[in-house]
């Protein structure tokens, strides 16, 4: 991910909306998010230009309009997360986290046995 920077909740918002479309105006996207946020154009406009100097989104003029495409595949960005929070409040431990996934969040049996299939895998390698 672009050196590794920390995405926030806003951006995770937008990303989603073009990691779903691949690609998109500030205007798409601010009415993909309208129920969700109800942020104006130009809020959604600013984020998108703040993204693309964090390395987080790509532009390309088409026409008279900009278009963007996010520049961190959603798997990379995801991981990246988990392992900053793994790293700041687990304070490296996955342990408490697999504790909250096996019991707080009362995982059914087959996502139980996926996990445990997870575990297995990583064990073998």
């Amino acid at each position: 991910m672009a050196d590794e920077k920390a995405i926030n909740d806003t951006e995770w918002d937008v990303l989603g909306v073009l990691w779903q479309r691949e690609r998109a105006t500030a205007r798409e996207v601010a009415e993909a998010l309208e129920e969700r946020r109800g942020w104006a154009y130009s809020t959604v406009k600013t984020m998108l230009d703040r993204m693309l100097d964090k390395g987080l989104v790509e532009a390309r003029r088409v026409g008279n309009v900009w278009e963007y495409s996010p520049a961190v595949e959603q798997a990379a960005a995801r991981r990246s997360a988990w392992r900053r929070f793994v790293d700041t409040v687990l304070e490296g431990s996955a342990s408490p986290a697999l504790g909250l996934l096996a019991g707080d969040l009362r995982l059914s049996k087959k996502q139980r046995a996926q996990l445990q299939k997870l575990i297995d895998q990583e064990e073998g390698e």
